[in-house]
């Protein structure tokens, strides 16, 4: 098989910053065991982790209430700043049960497209920006 570039992901890319990057919780293995109180305490809050540069230039500071956005729509999380992500990357370890992060869930950003190979999902496909948390009806307003 050979790979074929998708050539939406070429056009998201152009548009959007960074690159949204979903991986097991530290605590949980997608959603295996995240109705274990136990482990999600020990996980912490649902989050997503930024790069310091990504951070900077955006003016955003670790532990602050984030809001994760593209064209499909937005969530909200807790910032984690840390030099663990490269920089134009954004990492949200786990999955988590609707109601627990500041808004919304991860699946919101992603593309229902299916991969060439496969017909997996596109989560690592997926282009995206981070600011300040504000619901998309304040950034409208403004």
């Amino acid at each position: 098989p050979d790979w074929n570039e998708d050539p939406i992901d070429a056009a998201e890319a152009a548009k959007w910053p960074l690159r949204l990057l979903t991986a097991p919780g530290y605590f949980q293995a997608h959603t295996a065991f995240s109705g274990v109180d136990f482990l999600r305490i020990r996980e912490g809050k649902p989050c997503c982790v930024l790069h310091p540069r990504d951070a900077e230039a955006r003016g955003l500071v670790d532990g602050a209430a984030v809001r994760l956005f593209n064209d499909r729509g937005e969530i909200g999380l807790t910032l984690r700043v840390s030099d663990e992500v490269q920089p134009g990357v954004v990492l949200v370890p786990g999955q988590r049960p609707t109601g627990e992060a500041v808004a919304g869930t991860i699946n919101m950003l992603c593309s229902d497209r299916y991969t060439d190979m496969g017909e997996g999902a596109t989560y690592q496909s997926t282009w995206l920006d981070v600011g300040p948390w504000k619901a998309a009806r304040q950034v409208a307003a403004e």
